[in-house]
């Protein structure tokens, strides 16, 4: 065979069949920056995290290495690159950091990913049009053992994705368990007995497939809201150019579904390929299959079982303003066409005959019966049921419990830490949130018990340098704050989780107990402060880096 001819087949396989490499590598005292091995454009090394000019917002947020230094403070990272993609393991992410682990790189499908001892700890969605010659191959380093360069990829080499298994540790708060994962829109609801969680399953903070996210549905449940399973991906990405958008459960003939959007548009302009909401199937509750049935052009369909029988659909991004009802999920007719907004992500709920609308990040409607029109805008509301999180889902739990399901913003931008609440409803129909009752923090709360009419505040130093924050409760005001500590701190919208404040408290007219929670989170180098008000109330927010009560260090 002639060297264009094998430069031909090395290109077509990598395009059409990818490749696996399997390396054998001792990391043991890894302390400088080191070239391991390479073919063509395919380069794996040890790089020292933190160092490298043009990298430090990857190192310390996308990549999420510099959470995880070896003792000494050292960050070395095993990490493989291939024309604009990157994957990497920080070394002290592992139970072991040094000695001789497996490494292996695998280029399949739809994933650019690397592994360490069988372990898929991170990937990346390669492009559709990837070629490159990887004839010459090259051993760059004594640590590395062996190697083996495979073409086309190995089936099953990314390991047998692991069935249900329980969650270690605390739900409140949880972040899935790669050292750069974390939880973007939720989709809950309650099936013959449990609880399910959907969500979109992040890396980089939304900037991964180029930026548009490249999200899959992945799923969490639990009969009792104690103990919690996590299960196999409900919705991959098996196509390239598939980047998946937030929807909601239902329930089909008995069987449990989940819709959910195609953002083909941020992929390819051409019009070859499908865009609008779709949904999956499930005959266990567990394991789901595409339908592939486009049944609205709405990219982040929310459809639901209709009051009566049938299903409903609110609309949202891409697709026209109203909520729509359906006998067979194909064929909609428009029920309410007033809404007073349009947007993101929508929640739609009933409790005690009222019906409300969560949309996105802000957005909050009412309406005293549900009939066609008679949503008002409560967005601008003192006690909007926003507390600092981010795109909450309600659904019922137990006949007459509301659980609200959200996650709480990184610092670092889109996607954080799943947080769950339970409603609280008023007589004349207005919302409060308290936490879960089944629902431990991974921390004891402290209690402070606060006399009519008293002002409660906690302030927040920080372990080094930087701005202390101070949160607050004014019963004259009837408002709780989470800012910094400064004369006249800027407040921004709840749901950054920054400076900002709820009002219309109820819970503070009389005596009132604020219970709080401080939590330092290794993996997002961030403390999150949550509270709960007289039971009613609730309020979130974090930080980057490690704080501390002023009087607690």
């Amino acid at each position: 065979m002639s060297c264009i001819a094998a430069f031909l087949l090395l290109a077509a396989n990598l395009m059409d069949g990818g490749f696996t490499l399997r390396l054998s590598v001792d990391f043991e005292k890894a302390k400088t920056d080191e070239p391991l091995y390479e073919a063509g454009p395919l380069c794996v090394g040890i790089r020292m995290a933190g160092k490298a000019k043009g990298l430090e917002n990857y190192d310390r947020h996308s990549g999420n290495y510099l959470s995880f230094p070896l003792p000494d403070g050292s960050c070395p990272v095993v990490e493989a690159t291939l024309d604009k993609l990157r994957v990497g393991i920080p070394l002290g992410f592992l139970r072991r950091p040094g000695g001789t682990h497996g490494v292996a790189v695998n280029l399949a499908d739809t994933h650019f990913s690397i592994l360490v001892d069988g372990h898929i700890d991170d990937d990346m969605f390669k492009t559709p049009t990837l070629e490159a010659d990887l004839s010459k191959q090259n051993t760059l380093s004594k640590r590395v053992r062996s190697a083996k360069l495979l073409m086309p990829a190995v089936p099953g080499a990314l390991g047998v994705v692991p069935d249900s298994h329980p969650v270690k540790g605390s739900i409140q708060y949880w972040t899935p368990p790669d050292h750069n994962a974390w939880v973007g829109d939720v989709a809950p609801f309650a099936h013959n007995g449990r609880l399910h969680v959907f969500y979109l399953y992040d890396r980089r903070h939304h900037a991964s497939k180029m930026g548009t996210g490249g999200h899959c549905f992945a799923h969490l449940s639990s009969a009792d809201l104690v103990h919690w399973e996590e299960h196999p991906v409900a919705v991959p990405v098996d196509k390239w150019w598939e980047t998946l958008g937030t929807g909601t459960p239902f329930v089909k003939d008995g069987k449990l579904c989940l819709a959910y959007g195609l953002h083909t548009s941020r992929i390819t302009k051409d019009g070859k390929y499908p865009i609008g909401g779709t949904y999956a199937v499930s005959d266990d509750g567990v394991h789901f299959r595409k339908t592939g049935v486009l049944v609205t052009d709405a990219q982040n369909p929310s459809i639901y079982n209709a009051p009566g029988g049938g299903f409903e659909l609110v609309t949202s991004y891409g697709g026209t303003k109203g909520i729509f009802r359906s006998e067979d999920l194909l064929n909609w007719r428009l029920f309410d066409g007033n809404l007073p907004f349009r947007g993101d992500c929508p929640s739609l709920f009933s409790w005690h005959g009222h019906r409300y609308l969560l949309q996105g990040f802000t957005h909050m409607a009412y309406s005293a019966d549900g009939a066609p029109g008679m949503f008002v805008d409560w967005t601008d509301e003192p006690d909007a049921a926003y507390d600092g999180l981010s795109v909450p889902m309600v659904v019922p739990w137990n006949d007459d419990r509301r659980i609200y399901v959200a996650w709480l913003c990184h610092p670092a931008g889109w996607g954080g830490w799943l947080v769950f609440r339970e409603l609280v409803c008023y007589p004349d129909g207005h919302l409060g949130l308290k936490w879960v009752p089944e629902i431990a923090p991974p921390v004891e709360p402290q209690v402070f018990h606060m006399a009519a009419g008293e002002r409660f505040s906690r302030r927040f130093m920080p372990e080094k340098s930087g701005v202390a924050v101070v949160l607050s409760v004014d019963p004259k005001t009837r408002e709780a704050r989470f800012a910094d500590y400064a004369l006249k701190p800027k407040l921004d919208v709840a749901h950054l989780a920054g400076n900002f404040k709820v009002g219309g408290l109820r819970c503070v007219d009389g005596a009132y107990d604020v219970r709080l929670v401080v939590w330092y989170d290794r993996k997002a180098d961030a403390t999150i402060f949550d509270a709960e008000i007289g039971g009613e109330r609730t309020i979130i927010g974090r930080r980057s880096g490690r704080f501390y009560g002023d009087d607690a260090k």
